[in-house]
C-alpha cells in the first residue's frame, strides 16, 4: 500500500491516507471499477466498525474516485427487479439464478449441487462439497437459505417428487457428464428476456448482486466473505492491505450467518416493496 498505510487501528488512517491510495492504484494501472471496489470495501469496513464503536468516523466516505474509464463490466440487479426478471421464467430456469443471487452460488456450485446437500428444515445449504466444484478450500461452506430461495427449492423439490439424491437441477437432456449446461440455459432465457423488453443478468453477474446486497444489508464485510466462499489473496501480495488482516484475525461469531440471513430478508423485502410502490 502506497504511503506506508497499516492497519493498526482504524482510527489511524485518515482520508488523505485513502485519496493517496486512490492516486496510487491509477498510477499502477487499476481499473476504476477495481479502485470503486477496493474503496467500496473499505466503506462497508468503516461502517461495520462503527456500529460496533471500534472506529469514530469513516475517512472513507469523501474519497473522490476515478471516472468510469468504460461501460461498466458487472451487472446488478435491484431486488424487485431481479425477482421479476426470474419470475418471467419458468421455476426450473429460474432457480439457477436464485441459487447465484440469493445463495451466493457459483455455476459449478450449481451444476453440482445436490439434494442431500440442501436442508430445507435447517434452512442451509452446503456448496462446493464437490470436490470438482471447489473454487479454493474457502468455496466449501454452510449457507443460510434466503426466503425466495427456500420457496423455490421447496417448489422444485416437490416437482421432482421429493427425491434424497440426485441433481437439484438436473440436466435438461442427456448429459454426458450428468449436469445442466448453463451455456445454454443462460444463452434461452437471455433471449427470452430481451424479446420482454427486460435487461439480461447472467450467473457471475448474479453473484455479484447477491455480494452487493450483502453489502447493503450492512452484513459485515468478514461474514459476507464466507456467505461468498472467497479466499483471501496471499500475505506476499498485499501486506499492508486492511482486507487481509481482517480476514487473518477477525473471525465468524456463533449465530452471525443466522443473524447475516435475516438481515439479507429483511433488506430484500424492503427494497422489493419500495421498488412495487414506486
Amino acid at each position: 500500500m502506497p504511503d506506508g498505510i497499516r492497519l493498526e487501528l482504524l482510527d489511524g488512517l485518515s482520508q488523505g491516507h485513502f485519496q493517496r491510495a486512490v492516486d496510487e492504484f491509477r498510477r499502477e494501472g487499476l481499473s476504476s471499477s477495481r479502485i470503486s471496489s477496493i474503496i467500496n470495501a473499505a466503506r462497508s469496513l468503516y461502517r461495520w466498525a462503527i456500529n460496533r464503536e471500534i472506529a469514530s468516523e469513516d475517512p472513507a466516505s469523501l474519497i473522490q474516485l476515478p471516472a468510469c474509464d468504460s461501460k461498466e463490466r458487472d451487472r446488478v440487479a435491484r431486488p424487485g427487479e431481479f425477482a421479476r426478471l426470474i419470475g418471467r421464467l419458468a421455476p426450473q430456469d429460474a432457480l439457477p439464478f436464485a441459487l447465484a443471487a440469493y445463495g451466493t452460488a457459483r455455476s459449478q456450485e450449481i451444476r453440482a449441487l445436490d439434494w442431500p446437500q440442501v436442508d430445507l428444515s435447517g434452512e442451509v445449504l452446503l456448496l462446493a462439497d464437490d470436490d470438482d466444484a471447489q473454487k479454493s478450500m474457502a468455496a466449501r461452506r454452510v449457507v443460510p437459505i434466503a426466503r425466495p430461495l427456500r420457496k423455490r427449492l421447496e417448489a422444485e423439490w416437490v416437482r421432482q417428487r421429493r427425491p434424497t439424491e440426485g441433481r437439484v437441477c438436473p440436466p435438461r437432456k442427456k448429459s454426458r457428464s450428468g449436469m445442466i449446461s448453463l451455456d445454454q440455459l443462460q444463452k434461452r432465457v437471455f433471449r427470452m428476456w430481451e424479446v420482454s423488453g427486460l435487461d439480461p443478468i447472467g450467473l457471475q453477474d448474479s453473484r455479484h448482486t447477491a455480494a452487493t446486497w450483502l453489502d447493503h444489508a450492512g452484513v459485515s464485510p468478514k461474514v459476507a466473505s464466507v456467505f461468498m466462499g472467497h479466499k483471501a489473496p496471499g500475505r506476499h501480495l498485499h501486506p499492508d492491505a486492511a482486507p487481509i488482516t481482517l480476514r487473518r484475525y477477525t473471525h465468524v461469531l456463533p449465530g452471525e450467518l443466522e443473524r447475516a440471513s435475516d438481515q439479507l430478508d429483511d433488506f430484500l423485502a424492503e427494497r422489493e416493496r419500495q421498488e412495487g410502490e414506486a
